[in-house]
């Protein structure tokens, strides 16, 4: 009996120490019973705001940021205060800038990063509108439909197309197509 409970014990143990917990939007360190109560107060507020009126929301909806920012202000001072060890590098960690992943700038074939408006065009013309291949090519000889078709014709059906449509093979947006067109007029 005695070894099922140390059994028991360990594992309980093992699980506290790595199991995965549950988080809610709430479940931050800097989190107190004072904002919960604010919380609280503020949609008490929301629900009457006939009653009482708008201010009253208003005031609550700005009491209740300025507590959050305390309370984010606290536990960071808190935290570098009682920072040792790792922890100093955790600090240094959050503190540090880092690049944004959707802004990384486009990297051109030589290596280098295109600045500008003009120079990213260039870079995505040169990955994914690459050179044709070297020779003569002549089309198969057949209709003459081509010849209904047209640069006005063609701008035309590309201002009426979705942004967000993809209309070809090579699933590259219209969005896309259209700053190239505007930039070969």
């Amino acid at each position: 009996m005695r070894a099922a409970g140390k059994i028991r014990e360990t594992i309980t143990a093992t699980l506290d120490q790595h199991a995965r917990k549950r988080w809610c939007s709430r479940s931050k360190p800097w989190w107190n019973p004072n904002l919960k109560e604010l919380r609280k107060e503020l949609g008490r507020a929301r629900r009457k705001w006939r009653v009482a009126g708008i201010s009253r929301v208003q005031a609550g909806r700005r009491e209740f940021r300025r507590a959050i920012r305390k309370a984010k202000r606290d536990c960071w001072n808190r935290f570098l205060q009682e920072a040792d060890g790792n922890k100093v590098w955790t600090a240094a960690r959050y503190t540090t800038p880092r690049i944004d992943k959707t802004g990384q700038g486009l990297v051109r074939e030589d290596g280098s990063i295109a600045e500008g408006h003009w120079e990213c065009e260039q870079a995505i013309l040169q990955v994914y509108f690459p050179k044709g291949p070297p020779g003569q090519f002549a089309p198969a000889e057949g209709g003459r439909a081509f010849e209904r078709v047209d640069g006005q014709l063609v701008g035309s059906l590309l201002k009426a197309a979705a942004n967000a449509s993809a209309p070809g093979d090579d699933q590259i947006s219209a969005d896309i197509v259209k700053v190239f067109w505007q930039w070969d007029e």
